[in-house]
C-alpha cells in the first residue's frame, strides 16, 4: 500500500465503507489478512493463523502456488478474455474442457462454464427444466445451493440464514428433510429405519406429481449444513429412485469435489453417478472466480439445438487456464492421497481424544471434511440455548490461539457443529497442531 496505515487505520476505513458478507453490516472482524504460504496466513500484524477452513472451503491447494500465479501471467499475456458466446471458442477453454473430462465421472463430458458455485447452481436448474419441459426442484432441508435467487431457493437452511428477510423466493422450489441420522427427522434409528429420508424423496415425487418434477439437487455431504455425511445406503438410493421417476439428478459439488474427501468428487465414495454435476470452489482453488456444469449425454442430447443463458464471464480465458494448471497439481502431488490420509488421521485423533468430552457429540467426515457436534447432554442430544452462540465462542478463541475454522449455531436447525476442512496438502504434523489448540477450547464447555 502507498500509504503506511495502521491497523486500526485499516479497520476503521472496512467498517466505514466495506459491507461484509455473513456478518452484520457496519461490522468487521478485527483482522486484515495480508499474506498467506502453505496452510498458513499472516495478518498485517505478522500473527499467523494455520487457515483450517480453507477460507470458503477453497483454498485447496493452499497459499503461495507460483506454478497457478505464473498460469496467470501466462495467460494474461497470451489472451486476457473473448466471450464464449454466440458460438466463438478459445484454447483454454477447450484444454480446461479436455481435462476436467478426464476426471468427471464417464458420461459427464459436455460443460458450461461458470463465474462461481451459486452461477452453477443456478445453471443447472435451466438446464434442468430446459431438458425436461418441468419446472419443479427438490431439495434438502440443512442444504446450501448459493445465493442467487434460484440458488437460495433451493437452500433450505430456513429463516435462520440466507431466507431471513429476502422472501418471498422463487416458486417450484420443495425442500425435503434431509440425511442427519443423530438428529432423524422422521424419529428413527439407523440402520433400522430403512433410509426413510431417501424414500421420501419418492414420496414427494408421486405427491407433486411426477410430470411437473425435473430434478433432485443435493450435497453429497452436507457442506454449510454441519459437513454432515449420509448413511452409505443413501445416494445409491437416492439415485434409483430419479431413475424410476424420470427426475434428473443434480449433484453439487461445489464443497466437496476436487479432492475434498479424499476422491475428485465425493459421489465417487458410492458409486453413484449424476445426470448433472455443479463445480466451483476447488477447481481453481480459489485462485480465480470460476466453475462449470457438467451434463451427460441423455441430457446434453436433450438440449440439441436449444440456445443457453449464460454469463459474462462464462469460460474466462485464465480462469480455464487456472483451472488445467490446478487439476494437474492435484494428480502430479497426489493430493486426494494426502486428502484421504490426513483426513483420516484427523478423525481418528478426533475421535480418540474428544469423544469423552462431556459436550462432544458424533464426529464424522470424509477426507479434509470433518465435522463435529457440540451438545449440552449427550444423552437426550440436547443442544446448548442459540443465545450463547456456542459455535461462534469456540470460533473465537481459536482465532485468538492462531487457528481459522468454521461452525454453525442456528435456531431454526438442530444441531451445533463445528466444521475442520483445511488444505488439502496440510500435513500431519500441522493437522496436529490445529487439533492441540482446538482440544483446551473444547474441553473446557460446560453443560
Amino acid at each position: 500500500m502507498e500509504k503506511d496505515w495502521s491497523t486500526e487505520e485499516l479497520l476503521k476505513w472496512d467498517q466505514d465503507h466495506i459491507l461484509h458478507p455473513a456478518c452484520p453490516v457496519g461490522q468487521n472482524i478485527g483482522i486484515v489478512f495480508n499474506q498467506g504460504q502453505g496452510v498458513i496466513l499472516q495478518d498485517i500484524e505478522g500473527k499467523e493463523y494455520i487457515d483450517c477452513a480453507s477460507q470458503l472451503t477453497c483454498v485447496n491447494l493452499g497459499y503461495g502456488r507460483t506454478e497457478i500465479t505464473n498460469a496467470i501471467v501466462e495467460q494474461m499475456n497470451r489472451l486476457e478474455y473473448t466471450t464464449l458466446f454466440f458460438g466463438f471458442s478459445h484454447t483454454a477453454a477447450i484444454e480446461c474442457s479436455q481435462k476436467l473430462a478426464e476426471i468427471t465421472p464417464e458420461g459427464l463430458d459436455h460443460f458450461l462454464f461458470t463465474s462461481g458455485g451459486s452461477e452453477g447452481t443456478e445453471t443447472a436448474f435451466k438446464i434442468a427444466r430446459l431438458s425436461t419441459k418441468k419446472h419443479k426442484i427438490i431439495s434438502l432441508y440443512d442444504s446450501y445451493h448459493g445465493v442467487t435467487l434460484g440458488s437460495l431457493s433451493a437452500t433450505g437452511e430456513g429463516k435462520g440464514t440466507e431466507w431471513h428477510g429476502l422472501g418471498p423466493l422463487a416458486a417450484g422450489f420443495i425442500h425435503i428433510p434431509s440425511y442427519y441420522c443423530y438428529r432423524c427427522p422422521f424419529g428413527k434409528e439407523y440402520p433400522g429405519c430403512d433410509i426413510q429420508c431417501a424414500k421420501f424423496l419418492a414420496e414427494t415425487i408421486e405427491r407433486e406429481g411426477r410430470e411437473t418434477v425435473a430434478a433432485f439437487i443435493a450435497e453429497p455431504i452436507l457442506g454449510v449444513g454441519g459437513t454432515i455425511s449420509p448413511p452409505p445406503e443413501y445416494w445409491p438410493k437416492v439415485r434409483e429412485i430419479c431413475t424410476k421417476y424420470d427426475v434428473l439428478l443434480i449433484d453439487d459439488e461445489v464443497m466437496t469435489g476436487f479432492g475434498r474427501t479424499g476422491k475428485f468428487f465425493a459421489l465417487e465414495h458410492w458409486g453413484v453417478k449424476p445426470d448433472i454435476m455443479v463445480m466451483a470452489k476447488g477447481i481453481t482453488s480459489a485462485y480465480f472466480p470460476f466453475g462449470a456444469v457438467a451434463i451427460n449425454n441423455k441430457v446434453y442430447h436433450s438440449l440439441e439445438g436449444l440456445t443457453i443463458s449464460a454469463f459474462t464471464y462464462s469460460g474466462h480465458p485464465v480462469g480455464s487456464a487456472i483451472a488445467v494448471k490446478v487439476i494437474e497439481a492435484y494428480i502430479k502431488d497426489n493430493v486426494l492421497e494426502n486428502s484421504a490420509t490426513v483426513g483420516k488421521y484427523a478423525l481418528d485423533r478426533l475421535n480418540a481424544e474428544f469423544k469423552s468430552l462431556p459436550c462432544v457429540g458424533p464426529i464424522n467426515g470424509l477426507g479434509l471434511f470433518i465435522g463435529i457436534e457440540v451438545v449440552k447432554d449427550k444423552d437426550s442430544k440436547t443442544t446448548f440455548d442459540p443465545e450463547l452462540k456456542v459455535p461462534m465462542q469456540i470460533l473465537a478463541r481459536a482465532r485468538e490461539n492462531g487457528l481459522l475454522i468454521r461452525g454453525r449455531s442456528i435456531a431454526d436447525s438442530p444441531g451445533d457443529r463445528i466444521a475442520l476442512s483445511p488444505p488439502l496438502i496440510i500435513t500431519t504434523e500441522e493437522i496436529d497442531r490445529a487439533i492441540d489448540i482446538l482440544y483446551p477450547i473444547f474441553a473446557d464447555i460446560k453443560p
